[in-house]
């Protein structure tokens, strides 16, 4: 088996921590590649990509397009994505060489915005840039016109994404066996603030209705839209894409949720 490892450079500098997992990998018969560009992945039967979070937004859209598995190792902070820990990385190589491994594939969202089209795993956060002004934003679903929303923006995440920004914002939390969509509310200026959680076959039209241009959009932390004027509509839809992520443990999503986020209120 080829695998493929793709390291956060930021979080291993000296790159000795790839190197450690590289030699783990001849021990144990597989071969492997560094993987610089996103774009050499089509060769490897799993990719190993060692981070956090972030690292596993970054490259996720280039691996589901590629239909590579993710093995994800924690090297960051939460690691709320991750499926091992660096110390436990030896065991799941030999998890995957007995062919004791499973594949859970996670729906990821398509975001379509003027003349530009984005794949993603977690969320889209459309949301004022000037703190001084509030943003107005028009959410449709189907054409059909849900509601406008006053404050600071919106975010619609997928049942992965749930966890994350749209959790914090009062948003719920969807199993990762759910194919749905869920529409959270920003500080919004109403006394129904609410979530709006949506079929994965409606498409979401968001419409910036802000009086100046003083909005961004972003896609799994990555501002991917500044200055956003007036009239500027963004739909959201299920992508023909999904991620794949190879699964060594056999706890569940819900003992992973309720650990994760004691660790996370434990964070100084």
């Amino acid at each position: 088996m080829h695998l493929g490892i793709y390291s956060n450079k930021f979080k291993d500098e000296k790159m000795t921590i790839t190197e450690s997992l590289c030699k783990i990998c001849i021990k144990l018969g597989f071969t492997y590649e560094i993987i610089e560009e996103m774009n050499n992945v089509s060769n490897c039967d799993i990719l190993v990509v060692v981070g956090g979070d972030g690292t596993i937004l970054n490259v996720c859209e280039s691996a589901a397009k590629a239909d590579v598995p993710i093995l994800s190792v924690n090297n960051g902070r939460m690691g709320f994505l991750s499926e091992v820990e660096i110390f436990e990385f030896e065991k799941a190589l030999s998890v995957i060489k007995n062919k004791e491994y499973d594949i859970e594939k996670r729906m990821m969202v398509q975001v379509s915005l003027e003349d530009k089209v984005f794949n993603f795993l977690n969320e889209i956060l459309v949301v004022r840039s000037n703190r001084n002004s509030i943003a107005k934003i028009d959410v449709f679903s189907d054409e059909v016109y849900i509601d406008t929303y006053e404050g600071d923006g919106v975010i619609v995440a997928t049942p992965t994404g749930s966890t994350g920004y749209s959790l914090s914002s009062g948003g719920p939390i969807l199993g990762p066996k759910i194919n749905a969509l869920v529409l959270t509310p920003l500080c919004v200026h109403s006394l129904h603030n609410r979530s709006i959680v949506f079929n994965e076959n409606e498409v979401i039209e968001i419409v910036v209705e802000s009086r100046d241009d003083q909005n961004s959009i972003f896609i799994d932390g990555k501002e991917v839209a500044t200055n956003v004027q007036k009239g500027t509509k963004v739909l959201v839809k299920k992508s023909d894409l999904s991620l794949k992520f190879v699964k060594i443990n056999k706890g569940n999503f819900y003992d992973k949720l309720n650990k994760k986020l004691v660790q996370w209120n434990n964070f100084k």
